[in-house]
């Protein structure tokens, strides 16, 4: 059975769930260890005051952020009529329309108009408390707008349309972004005043960037600062390698925008997560007993992806979470192996939840809890596994398929890639996800034949099965 500690609504509680409640007892040490699931939910503070924000805006300004859309109706007029030529634009390929009339082309909408729309309604977000910062980047970056009050939001509303004159050079320099991104979110204006705040960066590409290791040690660094970085990868040529590992390592939220009109809802979503912060530095720390080993670490909710539990220090490990949002609570699964254990209850853990309580005048907040597993002779019954844990593990095992073909499917293995997408489909369809599992049987025969994948089709499966688990949750 589940365990929670019963606590108040403007308040946090942690509910642990094993998939097994009682294993069989074993008096040797030969053999392949025993695994049990723990699923970990924190919940709570549904009726809370939130945290003003301090939110950092990291963006992509380059080239092929300007190039002119059209429909598929539009360019086949304009090929058709010998207007439309194939470019390369840092790296991007891309139609330029040549000899068509200067009324018809600036009516066609660009990717940097779009962000410029979602910026401008950034603005209905911030309040006075708030802190934000616009930084800028293509081959080098700039420091757009400083970090700034809410009250001068205006500035910003200034500031998106001047977006369109900034040439910052070629290329795609996102870890220079990210560094001055880090370091405005940092800085105390000279009218600080000295209120906790709830940290966020959201951060925008097109394209593929240089400095990739860099990009990884910021993004460590904003994770030990408690500040979520939630990426927005745009169009097909940027690297989901790349965006997804930053927002998971800092428990931000990856999107993958494949329409330029998806800014404005992805930013509208993340600045209300952001509006709805509550607590600071989330975090779970477990201790093992001796011989009980932490296998794998999957964050299951808001979203799925890899966890890091971080260092095991003689059995204990800290769990860091970051800000809490009440309208995505976290979950976390963790797969364990368990040593030769005679019958009898052990307890396989302790777990103690913990927060920092700005609002509520606590630096600090937290609850322990015990996690106890039984373990049955031979003779005794087995309580039945618990089917929402098992439910969870089988969406990770798909999961892990699809992202080992995709990553098959790059090194080119086809033949592996193949078998992998074909069993990933198979068990999503024994889950009723045919439109997910129906997609990737389209590509498992496209390896099949000898084509290539499709990029847009690659990114919208690496991104779709981060779902899985949201879907079953609701």
């Amino acid at each position: 059975m589940p365990t929670t500690l019963p606590i108040s609504n403007d308040s946090l509680h942690m509910t642990s769930s094993l998939s097994h409640g009682a294993v069989p007892a074993s008096t040797g040490a030969s053999g392949n260890p025993q695994l049990v699931h723990l699923l970990l939910e924190v919940s709570g503070a549904t009726q809370s005051e939130s945290l003003p924000m301090n939110l950092g805006v990291v963006v992509d300004v380059s080239d092929s952020m300007r190039i002119r859309l059209v429909s598929d109706a539009q360019f086949r007029q304009l090929a058709s009529q010998g207007m439309a030529q194939e470019i390369i634009t840092d790296g991007v390929p891309a139609w330029q329309i040549n000899s068509a009339p200067s009324e018809v082309v600036n009516q066609l909408p660009r990717r940097i108009d779009y962000l410029q729309t979602a910026l401008v309604q950034m603005a209905d977000y911030l309040g006075a408390a708030d802190r934000f910062s616009l930084v800028a980047f293509a081959g080098r970056a700039q420091v757009i707008l400083p970090t700034i009050s809410g009250l001068d939001r205006n500035r910003l509303l200034q500031t998106s349309s001047s977006l369109e004159y900034i040439k910052l050079g070629d290329g795609t320099q996102m870890d220079e972004g990210m560094r001055l991104g880090l370091e405005e979110m940092a800085r105390q204006p000279d009218n600080d005043d000295g209120l906790a705040r709830a940290s966020r960066l959201i951060l925008l590409t097109d394209g593929h960037t240089r400095g990739v290791e860099l990009c990884y040690t910021l993004a460590r660094q904003a994770r030990q600062l408690g500040i979520p970085i939630s990426t927005l990868g745009l169009g097909t040529e940027f690297n989901e390698d790349l965006l997804i590992p930053l927002a998971d390592l800092t428990g931000g939220r990856a999107y993958y925008i494949e329409k330029p009109e998806q800014i404005v809802p992805a930013f509208d979503k993340e600045l209300g997560a952001a509006r709805a912060v509550r607590f600071r530095n989330v975090e779970i720390k477990l201790r093992f007993p001796i011989g009980v080993e932490l296998r794998q670490a999957h964050r299951i909710l808001p979203e799925l992806g890899q966890f890091d539990p971080g260092p095991n220090q003689d059995g204990s490990y800290t769990l860091l979470l970051g800000n809490y949002d009440p309208s995505a609570p976290p979950a976390l699964l963790l797969e364990l192996a368990l040593p030769p254990w005679q019958s009898g209850a052990y307890r396989l853990a302790q777990a103690l939840l913990a927060w920092d309580d700005p609002l509520g005048g606590l630096a600090r907040a937290s609850q322990r809890q015990d996690i106890v597993i039984q373990v049955n002779s031979a003779g005794q019954s087995f309580p039945p596994p618990s089917q929402r844990v098992m439910n969870y593990v089988e969406r990770i095992g798909a999961f892990k398929l699809g992202t080992l073909a995709l990553e098959e499917a790059a090194r080119g293995d086809n033949k592996a890639a193949t078998l992998r997408l074909r069993q990933a489909a198979t068990r999503l369809l024994d889950m009723g996800e045919t439109i997910l599992a129906g997609e990737m049987l389209r590509q498992a025969e496209a390896l099949e034949h000898g084509s290539p994948l499709d990029p847009n089709i690659t990114k919208k499966l690496r991104y779709e099965t981060r779902r899985l688990t949201r879907l079953l949750d609701n």
